[in-house]
């Protein structure tokens, strides 16, 4: 027996954790979950050794790359590994160098840029490529540059040398809670803009959204920052490590933070989560709402706010940024993951098409039965580009049928 293309149907089965009948595969085709994992329960329903937009790898893997470009291929997320290690070469160069003035445009735009080839590369706003992505690095720009302004002398004052620090000042709260609390609440203004007139239902649009949102305020208020300290003289003639610290701080761990944390948020204010009708046995819902999302981002943020007025170490605070990235990081995955897990889904087996992830030809679900990944996790114009494919099949088939 075939399908309509020509093709043998795959036996089907019900689903022990979604009761959907679906082709029987390594992965449930309606929820996702693990149908041949070694201990069949919870665990086979959450697969976290199995990270939902990239099944080879599990939840909780250290990758900036995987994180933060969910929508990749196997070959991209290559040259986008190689492409970030650049960017830091680049910036250690300039800084060995003491090129301040490149030191501050790559520190600004590097993370930015190349987080909009992604968006090019993975096709993530469909045809319409130009008006969301103007309205959210403009938007978010635009807040970045006013917040500097604003908020850049209270952390300046409370930077500068002083015989007894102290970290309960009233300016102290300010520069150390007050300024990154509302510098995060403004960095979501521009995917809440874009939430009530979306035109997609996928969460993860919603997380590229509020990437580039927040990517777009960190570069703007980076620059009008350190273009400002450059002027007065404040990082002339600085030493080597000073100078790397500020451009692994300001190009890497702020623009990274920013994109992780709101990056959630917009990825849980997007998503529309599984009713009664569509149930899964994928617990962790709580990683999916954004007021969960909000309040982490926060507490990361006022706990970096702290670390910069506590004249730490440079080393320290270097580390301190690296790990807030990482704890970042790992709630992120967590949350992506659970929210394409609970995302809903018009379950349909549909024609057959490649996967991008693992390259069989499986049948057109929710997940795919071969290797698990989200459906909605894969580039756009990979999933246009089968579909045209799969028409083509089906009226060269049509065609072949209807000759004498």
């Amino acid at each position: 027996m075939t399908d309509g293309t020509g093709l043998p149907t795959l036996p089907t089965g019900t689903c022990p954790h979604c009761g959907q009948v679906v082709p029987m595969g390594h992965f449930c085709g309606a929820c996702g979950a693990h149908l041949v994992h070694p201990h069949p329960g919870r665990s086979a329903a959450r697969r976290i050794h199995a990270y939902a937009a990239f099944p080879d790898e599990p939840v909780y893997r250290l990758s900036v790359v995987s994180s933060l470009f969910p929508h990749l291929s196997h070959h991209s997320r290559t040259i986008f590994r190689v492409a970030a290690a650049w960017l830091a070469v680049i910036l250690v160069i300039l800084a060995i160098a003491d090129l301040e003035a490149p030191l501050i445009a790559v520190a600004a735009i590097g993370i930015p840029l190349l987080f909009q080839l992604y968006v090019i590369e993975a096709g993530t706003y469909g045809d319409d490529v130009i008006v969301p992505a103007f309205v959210t690095l403009v938007i978010g720009a635009g807040l970045g540059i006013g917040w500097a302004q604003i908020a850049g002398p209270y952390v300046q004052h409370d930077l500068l040398p002083v015989f007894a620090p102290s970290l309960t000042t009233t300016t102290a709260f300010a520069a150390a809670v007050l300024v990154p609390v509302v510098g995060q609440l403004l960095m979501l203004v521009p995917v809440l803009l874009l939430v009530a007139t979306r035109r997609s239902d996928e969460s993860l649009d919603g997380f590229v959204f509020g990437a580039a949102g927040a990517l777009g305020f960190t570069a703007a208020a980076t620059i009008a920052e350190l273009s400002s300290r450059l002027s007065g003289g404040v990082l002339a003639h600085q030493p080597f490590l000073d100078v790397l610290t500020e451009a692994l701080i300001r190009g890497v761990s702020v623009p990274l933070v920013a994109a992780f944390a709101t990056g959630l948020f917009g990825a849980t204010a997007w998503v529309r989560r599984r009713d009664d009708s569509a149930p899964t046995a994928a617990r962790g819902v709580w990683l999916t709402s954004p007021i969960a999302a909000v309040v982490i981002a926060l507490v990361v943020q006022i706990g970096l706010g702290y670390a910069e007025i506590a004249r730490l170490d440079q080393a320290v605070l270097v580390v301190v940024y690296l790990g807030a990235v990482l704890v970042l990081m790992g709630f992120l995955r967590a949350g992506l993951h659970h929210v394409l897990l609970h995302e809903q889904h018009d379950f349909a087996v549909g024609p057959p098409r490649t996967c991008p992830s693992c390259h069989h030809l499986v049948p057109a679900m929710p997940f795919c039965p071969q290797c698990g990944v989200a459906q909605n996790a894969t580039s756009k114009s990979h999933r246009r580009s089968e579909l045209t494919r799969t028409d083509e099949l089906v009226q060269t088939t049509v065609t072949g049928a209807g000759e004498p």
